[in-house]
């Protein structure tokens, strides 16, 4: 299932230098494993080892034209492999074969499995499905992906929840943040993970497994309204810590279809009236400026990384929801990032005055995915 809102119309050079960065990141970004197969880490730095289930899912949805087919399949097979017996899906999986399930296992806050990782899971082969029509793939893993959506916490309104008592990492782009109670990212993430399970049962003509996961994806969604706020119709990242606007969240919320049309524009609006506070040549914080997250489970200065870094990641969805509002914003925000991009090595983060985890590859897949030429 691709992201329902359209993508925003740039010129065809532009789309072409994005594809150049992209091939470049997606290049220094691949390791073979030990029994032989191509691994796509995050980053072509060398900053992270192994690959990750939600960047490498963004690196198919985004760029996956611009990677063979046949690797993309072995690499999935690689990665749901090794899910644990309970079904939960990896974090990250390692060129020697081990299977890492949390975040950090030398810190304590964060030695914890984030809520994510089963619904990019099903993303990823979605991705791939759609990227080469072999349903082959996604009848050999259905199982797996079932058990892995089965082991996300939810609250009895089907939304994901992390216990204000003993907090862990949700969304992994922010999985330093002590976001509790239910949590918008990743509770957006698995309705739209139901949704296309669902449709991907249909297909395959599980008719049992279909209405599963339509009905499971029908209670989330009654639910999701209770992040909006009333007063400025963004939404919150979550209902307990860190109840504050969730950019990326806002506008995924969009993206995904997640709210009406009048409300995407809304968030489109308040992006537009906002924006200096949130985007700084062409990416984006997690929250706008000055802010930062009421609680966190690491600590970083003001202004870094998590908190309060700009990043890439989610401009490509500030744009389309933008675009709904004010297109002349939307392709100017695009073509800041690409220039971003191009002359800093498509970068992980930004600030006034840093630029970190150089040809991060979602950086890049996440705005290519957003345009067309």
């Amino acid at each position: 299932m691709k992201h329902f809102l359209r993508p925003v119309p740039i010129d065809r050079a532009q789309v072409e230098r994005l594809e150049a960065i992209a091939t470049r990141c997606l290049d220094s970004a691949r390791v073979r494993a030990e029994d032989g197969t191509w691994l796509f880490t995050p980053a072509g730095s060398g900053k992270y080892s192994g690959m990750y289930t939600r960047d490498f899912c963004y690196a198919v949805e985004g760029a996956g034209r611009l990677i063979p087919p046949e690797e993309i399949a072995a690499a999935i097979d690689y990665l749901l492999a090794r899910r644990r017996d309970d079904g939960l899906m990896p974090n990250r999986v390692e060129p020697d074969g081990r299977a890492v399930y949390v975040v950090n296992e030398s810190m304590p806050t964060l030695d914890r499995p984030p809520t994510d990782n089963a619904q990019f899971a099903v993303k990823l082969v979605d991705a791939y499905v759609d990227l080469t029509g072999d349903r082959e793939l996604f009848l050999r893993h259905e199982n797996a992906l079932m058990d892995g959506m089965e082991t996300v916490p939810l609250s009895e309104d089907g939304l994901v929840w992390i216990d204000p008592a003993n907090p862990h990492s949700g969304y992994g782009f922010t999985d330093t943040v002590g976001k509790t109670g239910e949590v918008l990212f990743s509770s957006l993430l698995y309705w739209e993970a139901c949704m296309v399970l669902a449709k991907m049962c249909q297909r395959a003509a599980d008719h049992d497994g279909a209405h599963t996961w339509f009905e499971a994806a029908e209670h989330t969604a009654r639910s999701l309204h209770e992040f909006r706020s009333d007063r400025d119709g963004m939404m919150r990242a979550a209902l307990v810590d860190c109840r504050q606007i969730d950019l990326w969240g806002s506008a995924y919320t969009g993206v995904v279809r997640a709210v009406s049309k009048s409300q995407t524009v809304k968030i489109g609006a308040w992006l537009f009236d906002h924006y200096e506070d949130c985007f700084l040549r062409g990416c984006v914080r997690h929250l706008p400026a000055p802010e930062r997250w009421e609680r966190m489970l690491a600590d970083y200065p003001a202004g870094r990384y998590q908190d309060g870094g700009y990043w890439a990641t989610a401009t490509g969805w500030a744009a389309m929801v933008l675009d709904r509002y004010d297109h002349d914003t939307a392709v100017m925000l695009l073509e800041d990032a690409i220039d971003l991009l191009e002359e800093q090595d498509a970068p992980e983060w930004i600030s006034d005055t840093e630029a970190d985890g150089l040809l991060y590859v979602a950086s890049a897949a996440n705005v290519l995915g957003a345009v067309k030429g």
